[in-house]
């Protein structure tokens, strides 16, 4: 298992870089283009989540934990230390005319398990990606 913690400001242009900086990592293990673009998508959509609503306007710590079961899948928590969901999280497409709401579901889309919970001070989106072995790099 390979595990790495990446950190960053809340702001919006800071958040898409740590997405690109965690998915610059995976490419040293992943060789399919698509999974990595999958997983770029989902960490967008996530850090922007957070630099959109977690601090309410302010910034604020941003971290992505990776946990790397090589042939097997890959793990992202993405954490803040914000304000948190408020009322429970539903994962479901918003109506056309919605101007917001559809990164939760783009991420539970792309992956094959994502749940959202806090722990103590910390609110965690918890996304798992199962990967195939011949998606990885030999």
């Amino acid at each position: 298992m390979i595990r790495r913690t990446f950190a960053a400001h809340s702001a919006p242009e800071q958040s898409r870089g740590l997405a690109r900086e965690v998915v610059g990592f995976l490419g040293q293990y992943l060789a399919d283009q698509n999974i990595l673009h999958d997983l770029d998508i989902m960490l967008t959509e996530a850090c922007a989540n957070v630099a959109r609503h977690a601090y309410r306007g302010g910034e604020g710590r941003l971290e992505v934990r990776l946990a790397v079961s090589p042939g097997e899948s890959v793990d992202l928590e993405i954490v803040d230390w914000g304000y948190g969901f408020e009322g429970p999280v539903r994962f479901v497409n918003p109506a056309p005319e919605a101007e917001g709401g559809r990164g939760l579901f783009i991420i539970s889309r792309l992956s094959d398990a994502v749940a959202v919970r806090s722990e103590g001070q910390e609110n965690i989106v918890a996304i798992h990606k199962k990967i195939g072995k011949t998606s990885w790099k030999s």
